[in-house]
C-alpha cells in the first residue's frame, strides 16, 4: 500500500487539494458573511453597508492573493512530492 497505491494516488490526491485550495477561501468567506463579527469576508460586508467601496476592494485584492499564494503553494508541493507526474511539452 505504501510502497505501490499511494504513490499513484498522489497525483490525483494533489488535483483534489487543489481544488479544495480555492473552495475553502470561498467558504470561509461566506461563513463570515453570514455569521462573523471579524474577519475579511465581515469587512466586505461592512464597507458595503457604510458605502467603502475601496475597503471592500481592497478585502477582496487580499482574498484573491491569499488564495493564489495558496494554490501554488500546493502546486510547490506537488512538484516536490510528486516529481515523476509532472506535464509533458
Amino acid at each position: 500500500m505504501r510502497k505501490i497505491r499511494f504513490p499513484h494516488a498522489l497525483p490525483q490526491i494533489f488535483v483534489g487539494l487543489k481544488t479544495a485550495v480555492a473552495l475553502a477561501v470561498i467558504g470561509a468567506v461566506i461563513g463570515e458573511f453570514v455569521g462573523a463579527d471579524a474577519g475579511l469576508g465581515y469587512i466586505v460586508v461592512q464597507s458595503q453597508a457604510s458605502a467603502n467601496t475601496a475597503l471592500a476592494f481592497a478585502a477582496i485584492i487580499l482574498l484573491r492573493a491569499m488564495s493564489i499564494v495558496m494554490f501554488y503553494l500546493v502546486v510547490a508541493a506537488e512538484r516536490w512530492l510528486v516529481p515523476w507526474a509532472q506535464e509533458q511539452p
